[in-house]
């Protein structure tokens, strides 16, 4: 009985606190003095008025790389001095603080210059404003912004980008009004991970906007996004670097398979379909060109290359020797690229000389010593040397000797090794240069 006595004491005494509490704060606003919410608060007007600002983060929704729009959550931390409302605590029981809605009194008109939406003030509807007894005013707008992002698509996918929030306050220009910023940087601890972008440096800093003849004071906050590229690398880069060295591959196809242009043309499409893909990904128009980009389209004019060249040396198999036979300067040419490239003439496969070393090695009883063995070796090796010389310098004599087959194998193999040196290079050019900016943006 003596403690439910006590619990209802406690709930009168605090009810009655709270009360007084409430009593005093509706006495206060009353003797406070009604002031114009279009008029400035400073007792000399000459003197602008110093709004201190500070950004909070709250997440990054989404950066459209191709319409350049930056989507993101965030509120603003406003401070300013009201020469006129002010009190002292003691005369109101102690109450430092109060909070009413800001449609009573004057509050910085904050615009975002580079919004995408409409151009208006922000923090208009049911804003509220807290007030202290030294005349400071903080005031809390939050909103939803959608602001122009510049996209500079040189390193895609392992691009950053740097996307700026520019505050301004309309109406007022900087003899009125001056914007400050709390803090050098924008603040992150109630930021929430964008999992598409990598947040990783933030800045604020106090500028000019130049407008018919008068200087408004603007903020600027920024923040640099790094893309992750990891999905990107795997569904876009590796697949098209394994087409483009995979499509030099046609060149090894025997002529008589029959399919060797429809593999060159199927990979010609292949990097056709990745490059429209990775158009849709950039902005349609731009200061900056991708080298990815620009990669996938030397890679396609390469594999056009493919289909042409492998058309020729269709046509060039297929030749009636009879009606055309290889002139002397083409047939000179090729026995001087078959030299350069090592191939073995047709009339001496490579296979012949092994054949023969086990023939040789077999017919050798297995008492007779190894030096032997190895001296029939060689002299194979040099019979082998001879019958290639003396196969060339008939080449040379004798153009009837030279078909239409042999210089479509000697072009494929020139053809396969050169453009497979070359795609090899330009890959690990490509891929150097990009993961070298990655790790210099880290």
């Amino acid at each position: 009985m003596r403690a439910a006595l006590v619990v209802v004491l406690v709930v009168l005494t605090t009810d009655t606190c709270l009360s007084q509490s409430a009593l005093n704060v509706s006495k206060l606003y009353d003797d406070l003095p009604k002031l114009n919410s279009q008029i400035r608060p400073v007792k000399d007007l000459t003197q602008p008025t110093a709004v201190n600002i500070s950004f909070h983060l709250l997440s990054i929704i989404s950066l459209d790389t191709v319409i350049q729009k930056l989507v993101s959550n965030g509120w603003l931390s406003v401070a300013w001095q009201n020469d006129y409302l002010t009190w002292e605590p003691a005369d109101y029981e102690g109450v430092r603080k109060f909070s009413h809605f800001g449609d009573q009194t004057w509050k910085p008109r904050l615009t975002m210059s580079n919004t995408m939406k409409k151009l208006q003030p922000f923090g208009e509807e049911n804003s509220m404003l807290e007030f202290y007894d030294s005349g400071l005013v903080r005031w809390f707008p939050g909103d939803q912004f959608e602001t122009f992002c510049h996209i500079d698509v040189t390193y895609f996918p392992f691009d950053f980008h740097r996307c700026t929030w520019q505050l301004f306050s309309w109406g007022d220009d900087a003899t009125e009004v001056v914007l400050q910023p709390d803090s050098p940087h924008i603040d992150l601890d109630t930021y929430l991970s964008c999992s598409e972008w990598q947040l990783m440096s933030t800045r604020a800093w106090k500028t000019d906007i130049s407008s018919n003849s008068a200087n408004l004071s603007a903020l600027n906050y920024e923040v640099t996004l790094r893309r992750r590229p990891t999905l990107l690398a795997l569904t876009v880069l590796m697949p098209v670097f394994v087409l483009s060295v995979t499509s030099v591959f046609v060149f090894t196809i025997p002529s008589e398979a029959g399919e060797r242009l429809s593999y060159a043309v199927t990979s010609f499409l292949s990097l056709a379909v990745f490059m429209s893909f990775i158009v849709d990904l950039m902005p349609s128009s731009t200061e900056t060109l991708s080298i990815m980009a620009v990669s996938i389209s030397c890679q396609l004019i390469l594999s056009a290359v493919f289909v042409l060249f492998c058309i020729l040396s269709l046509r060039l198999f297929h030749r009636d020797p009879h009606k055309h036979p290889v002139p002397p300067t083409l047939q000179t040419l090729i026995v001087g690229l078959e030299l350069l490239l090592c191939l073995d003439p047709p009339s001496q496969p490579r296979h012949t000389v092994h054949t023969e070393v086990e023939m040789i090695s077999s017919d050798c009883p297995s008492g007779h010593n190894e030096i032997e063995v190895k001296s029939s070796q060689l002299e194979v090796h040099l019979a082998r040397w001879a019958r290639q010389k003396k196969v060339r310098k008939e080449a040379y004599t004798q153009p009837q000797d030279m078909t239409w087959q042999r210089v479509s194998r000697s072009l494929d193999q020139l053809l396969f090794r050169f453009f497979f040196c070359l795609v090899i290079a330009s890959n690990i050019m490509v891929i150097s240069i990009l993961a070298f900016h990655y790790n210099d943006s880290a």
